[in-house]
């Protein structure tokens, strides 16, 4: 049987050179075939495939604890729809979520 622990599961992309704006997508690792996983993209029916060093899986809650990073729902809304120069607009503001980020009022 081949390991592929990761199968199934919610997983987040990470280290990937050749597509780093891939980095910190998540997705579902759909297969296991020829040492990469295939990894279904949140919000955009991509598919990619993915060495098992590049995956880590998914936080359960998905909410920021410990450790973790607060951002606003407009940052999330915004990297769900792969806007990736608004969320860099919001992360370089501070990103907390004011009337700056997200392109319109909150």
């Amino acid at each position: 049987a081949v390991d592929a622990p990761l199968l199934g599961q919610r997983v987040v992309l990470g280290g990937l050179s050749s597509r780093p704006e891939l980095n910190g997508q998540r997705g579902v690792a759909r297969s296991f075939e020829g040492g990469r996983y295939a990894v279904a993209l949140e919000g955009g029916g991509e598919s990619v495939r993915v060495r098992p060093g590049n995956l880590s899986p998914a936080p359960a809650g998905e909410q920021a604890s410990g450790g973790g990073v607060e951002v606003s729902d407009e940052i999330v809304a915004a990297a769900e729809r792969g806007d990736e120069a608004a969320v860099l607009s919001c992360l370089d503001s501070g990103g907390r979520g004011n009337a700056t980020c997200g392109g319109g009022a909150v």
